[in-house]
């Protein structure tokens, strides 16, 4: 579970390309255009977000506020950005140890569980109240600064113009544009994963990498006569 806690120690790097959202509780309603989501159906939604491809069946960016600001626009937008990030690490966490390996055990904690659910079982308390304190830190830096502040969904300052940029990113206006949809086609993909490869360590009982090299594996019955039938049948 240590390698949970690195994952988490890059959480912050992840917010490299953001969107200007308007404050605004609703979404600019248009005349209907062809939904690309859905090609058979036609939508009023435009946002002008990254990934807005007119899907949006239960109505939740056209909707009237009633709690601001945790139902708006602005708001669903840097949820889908902080749990789409989360989900990246999660599913990097899930496939790492098994290709590079994982800390050494020791007699008190054993840090070679592959399986996501039960690795976290095995994870010392005193690194889950470190994990949940860190978690917490950056939680409260990004209210402050993404929802109560005037920074746009997902930025928190760092890889930014005007942030933190050690790697001294610096896109042209069309570039940037580009990097903010493929992130946001990332996030969302990888809470499909992350999702996935969770139920499936559940009722598998492996790892990821475990079950996707198994997957691979040869069944002893095809060295059999009729291997084309499992034993037992």
């Amino acid at each position: 579970m240590s390698k949970i806690l690195v994952a988490l120690a890059f959480l912050t790097g992840a917010s490299a390309f953001v969107t200007q959202v308007a404050k605004g509780p609703k979404a600019a309603a248009l005349q209907a255009r062809r939904s690309e989501a859905l090609p058979y159906t036609t939508t009023e939604l435009e946002t002008g977000l990254a990934g807005d491809f007119g899907f949006d069946p239960l109505g939740l960016a056209s909707a009237e506020s009633l709690y601001p600001p945790f139902d708006t626009l602005r708001w669903y937008r840097e949820a889908e950005l902080q749990h789409g990030r989360v989900a990246q690490l999660a599913f990097l966490g899930f496939v790492w140890p098994q290709f590079f390996g994982t800390f050494a055990s020791t007699d008190k904690y054993d840090f070679a569980e592959l399986n996501p659910i039960d690795a976290f079982y095995k994870c010392p308390s005193e690194a889950l109240i470190q994990i949940v304190i860190f978690v917490g830190a950056l939680e409260g830096r990004r209210y402050l600064r993404c929802i109560k502040g005037d920074a746009a969904p997902g930025d928190v300052g760092l890889g930014v113009p005007g942030g933190w940029n050690p790697l001294q990113l610096n896109y042209s206006e069309e570039e940037y544009a580009e990097k903010e949809l493929q992130e946001i086609k990332h996030c969302r993909l990888a809470m499909l994963g992350a999702i996935g490869a969770l139920v499936q360590s559940g009722i598998g009982g492996q790892g990821i990498g475990a079950q996707v090299i198994s997957a691979f594996a040869i069944p002893e019955f095809t060295g059999k006569a009729g291997y084309f039938f499992p034993e037992g049948l």
